[in-house]
């Protein structure tokens, strides 16, 4: 069964790329993240809702495999998967491909766990992050698409 991504897509901005013109390689990480982002809104968990409602989700692996550079006004395409996962963390690879082509230009994973108010790990999902990671993967599967209705209500 092919898993489908969530895909995101976005012009590389001035600021972005270093005196040669192409991306520098940190920015890399900040697409990885603006397509977690605009996954987790497309299915109604957005990382402020989280944080409104105590919940921190810190990052604690980078993985990331550059292929070829990006330059200044390339269109990107950055797709991410959620991978199932029998622990309390949320695991996703990502790609970074060049419009309209779709060159591959970079891969990469991160991983992320879930801390509670207090700042203490949790050791399984709390129930908003079950309904984000079930809706995730039911897209995935494609028996589902995406749905933003909020799963916490507003704060």
């Amino acid at each position: 069964m092919t898993t489908r991504a969530f895909t995101t897509s976005f012009e590389v901005r001035f600021p972005e790329v270093d005196s040669y013109g192409v991306v520098w390689h940190g920015h890399y990480v900040l697409y990885f993240e603006v397509a977690r982002n605009a996954l987790c809104a497309a299915f109604g968990l957005t990382p402020a809702d989280a944080l409104a409602h105590g919940y921190k989700v810190p990052i604690t692996r980078v993985e990331m495999d550059l292929k070829r550079p990006a330059k200044l006004d390339d269109r990107l395409e950055v797709t991410a998967v959620l991978a199932t996962s029998e622990t309390a963390k949320l695991a996703m690879t990502y790609e970074i491909r060049r419009l309209p082509e779709r060159t591959l230009l970079a891969t990469g994973a991160t991983e992320q766990v879930v801390l509670n108010p207090a700042g203490e790990l949790l050791l399984t999902l709390p129930a908003p992050v079950k309904t984000l990671v079930a809706r995730v993967l039911a897209f995935q599967r494609g028996e589902a698409e995406p749905v933003s209705t909020k799963i916490l209500p507003p704060q």
